[in-house]
């Protein structure tokens, strides 16, 4: 099985600033990815959502999802005033970093944005983060549950899975299945030195964190979908850094193909 892969735009940040949306594009487009997810955070992106509809025919690629961050209570109009205008996307991704109304408030939020996502024919995937209100895959089901909303589903992402220390890959991988959307996967390894002083962000051939396997454990799964390669502060050169990620990826999904039962793995007691 063979995954569609895109980066996420998070690639293209670093200590010295952010790459021009073009020159992303572009590079993406010469390595061979598939697509691109841009990310407008709590409500102000980098790049120009009005740039989204040329995308595909100026480049080539698909733009695979619009990663939206909520703060309940403080910028929902906001998010609502995106998804409402927003063209050239058919996926919204919604991480729900903080709250002032609580579980209730949050569950204000979404239900106020199901109507524009249905009215304009988009998805809405909820996204397990790390230090965010909802930072598990389990809080994210249950969300899901509470909804049942045939246009609300959720995120996987390996980082945030592994940085949480959830565990269980295959009991939650197979739990979350009839609400997964999308995939997002980085290298990793638990360290005060990463990411909110608890795990590294790094590519996917690097870190503890076995990829291989997790690819694997999402085919048996039977997931067919995207899959995308988190980024941020990797530094140095970026263009060489993608170009390994796809590297690893396409090889991963190849030696699957040929080899899935290398993959089959006890777990560590």
């Amino acid at each position: 099985m063979t995954h569609a892969i895109h980066a996420l735009d998070s690639f293209f940040y670093n200590s010295m600033g952010v790459y021009q949306f073009q020159s992303q594009c572009e590079m993406l487009a010469e390595l061979g990815y598939d697509g691109i997810t841009v990310s407008a955070w709590g409500g102000t992106p980098f790049t120009d959502l009005s740039l989204l509809p040329g995308v595909k025919a100026q480049h080539g690629l698909d733009i695979a999802g619009l990663y939206l961050v909520l703060h309940e209570g403080r910028n929902d109009a906001v998010l609502r005033d995106i998804i409402e205008t927003v063209e050239g996307v058919e996926l919204i991704e919604l991480a729900i970093q903080t709250t002032v109304n609580g579980i209730d408030g949050i569950l204000r939020s979404i239900e106020s944005l199901l109507p524009i996502i249905e009215r304009r024919g988009l998805r809405l995937a909820l996204y397990p983060h790390l230090r965010h209100v909802t930072q598990t895959t389990y809080e994210v089901q249950r969300l899901c549950e509470y909804f049942n909303h045939p246009r609300l589903g959720m995120f996987f992402n390996g980082y945030h899975w592994y940085a949480s220390q959830e565990g269980q890959l295959e009991q939650r991988l197979e739990a979350i299945e009839p609400w997964l959307m999308q995939v997002d996967l980085s290298g990793s390894a638990l360290s005060p030195l990463g990411w909110g002083g608890v795990a590294t962000m790094e590519p996917v051939d690097r870190g503890e964190l076995d990829n291989f396997a997790v690819v694997a454990a999402l085919n048996r799964i039977g997931y067919t979908g995207r899959i995308g390669i988190l980024g941020w502060d990797y530094g140095g050169d970026i263009y060489l850094k993608l170009q390994r990620c796809l590297a690893t990826m396409r090889a991963i999904d190849a030696r699957l193909q040929i080899r899935p039962h290398w993959a089959e793995i006890e777990p560590r007691t």
